[in-house]
């Protein structure tokens, strides 16, 4: 995105924020809605210590700040206004937004104090959305049904959302693809790796969207393995490692947007390694087809339930599975080798918001997207297959124990598992896949 179209796309997007805040107002009866940017919680209760600001992602979708005690007053009739407390400060700078494009449709106000906040808010009813709220504001603080109706907003990604996400998917690919290059030519540990990660991505762990997963063999098997080993798995061993593969689950943010990309690889010329090598590539080709049956108006659960099926298909196929592979999803084999959801709502949080309304089947109970398919939405398609002892050990244990090679399965458990995930805009003609296309281009 060229620095002459982001303002273009930033003034039409502040348009339909402020059709959207208007209408929520009048539904609400309120006067003014202010949204509070937050500030960064303590570590502890007992010590001095305080995570960098997460900005509050209703303030976030206006405007892309970082600051800590920023205050945006809507009200529907006037631009927003923007109050800040700002103070001398010689401990610590103060962040800055990444892009100016925003200053010039939004009047700000700079205070002392959190004190003179107070005099610069409207009279009138208002809701303030935010946490650490201060005291005294007289205002409904978090009205559920207000915060609901917010959260509808952010459903529907407007262009310059989609293009900030394009932006953050490309960070993240860089990232991801100098990892690849890495895991290929030298041994690294999942530290190393992260580190690595982070540099080609241009952040700091404080920038990132989420902590990345970082997982070397068997630790892939944890869906959310954070805890980086320092040393190289089998290292001070004679000869080459046999089991050797990585999955990285990571991602950037661009103005607030954030991006969510896993990719997996595997190394080695053993047979469990060349088993393992087809399962990632069975994956990777079966999560295109989800990808190419996105549709507008399909539910996304079926969606998921056809993850299921053709994993199934993909098992049989490898001689992982055995049977039919109706059998396999009908018996809870895949749901114990794809324990998690396909995917979720991306946008300003990388799990967003407004697309669970409804509670999935009680066998789907980790997907957090139950929507319809819609444009504009904005998702990840994530399928993945896991030997994870605590799933598989039930199936080994009762009749459905004839449904598996375990063989195969012996083969492969030490690579702990494969996850490929994609972040995929809906048009109402098609999809742009924003991870493939970043990948391409890099």
């Amino acid at each position: 995105m060229d620095a002459a179209t982001l303002p273009v796309l930033y003034r039409d997007h502040l348009a339909t924020l402020t059709a959207g805040y208007r209408q929520v107002l009048v539904d609400h009866g309120l006067d003014a809605i202010v949204l509070v940017s937050g500030r960064g919680a303590a570590k502890s209760r007992f010590d001095d210590q305080h995570w960098p600001t997460v900005v509050t992602p209703h303030f976030a979708h206006w405007v892309p700040l970082p600051a800590s005690d920023a205050f945006l007053v809507i009200t529907g009739a006037a631009p927003p206004r923007l109050v800040r407390v700002v103070a001398d400060d010689y401990w610590d700078s103060a962040p800055a937004a990444e892009s100016d494009h925003w200053l010039e449709h939004v009047a700000q106000v700079e205070v002392a104090d959190l004190a003179a906040v107070v005099g610069e808010l409207p009279r009138g009813r208002i809701a303030i959305i935010g946490d650490d709220v201060p005291d005294g504001l007289g205002a409904l603080t978090n009205p559920p049904e207000v915060i609901a109706a917010l959260d509808a907003l952010r459903t529907r990604k407007t262009p310059y959302e989609v293009e900030c996400l394009a932006e953050a998917t490309a960070r993240a690919v860089r990232g991801h693809q100098h990892v690849e290059d890495l895991f290929a030519r030298l041994d690294a540990s999942e530290l190393a790796c992260h580190l690595a990660f982070l540099a080609a991505s241009g952040q700091s762990e404080a920038d990132t969207p989420y902590q990345g997963i970082v997982a070397r063999g068997r630790n892939a098997a944890v869906l959310h393995h954070i805890h980086y080993a320092k040393r190289i798995p089998g290292h001070g061993l004679p000869g080459p490692l046999t089991v050797d593969s990585l999955l990285v689950d990571a991602g950037a943010r661009y103005l607030g947007y954030c991006a969510d990309i896993t990719r997996t690889w595997a190394r080695g010329t053993t047979d469990g390694a060349m088993l393992f090598g087809g399962l990632i590539a069975g994956v990777d080709r079966l999560q295109q087809r989800l990808c190419g049956e996105i549709a507008v108006g399909l539910a996304y659960e079926a969606l998921h339930d056809r993850a299921h099926v053709l994993l199934a298909e993909l098992l049989v196929e490898l001689a992982i599975g055995k049977g039919d592979p109706a059998v396999l999803v009908e018996r809870g084999v895949t749901r114990a080798l794809f324990p998690h959801g396909l995917g979720h709502s991306l946008g300003i949080q990388v799990h967003d918001v407004g697309m669970k309304l409804t509670a999935p089947r009680p066998d789907n109970r980790f997907l957090r997207n139950t929507s319809v398919i819609t444009a504009g939405q904005v998702f990840t398609i994530e399928p993945g297959c896991y030997v994870i002892d605590a799933l598989i050990d039930p199936l080994r244990a009762d009749d459905r124990r004839e449904l598996l090679d375990w063989k195969a399965i012996e083969a492969i458990r030490p690579f702990g598992g494969v996850r490929i995930e994609d972040d995929v805009v809906v048009g109402a003609d098609g999809i742009r896949n924003l991870t493939r296309q970043a990948w391409a281009a890099a």
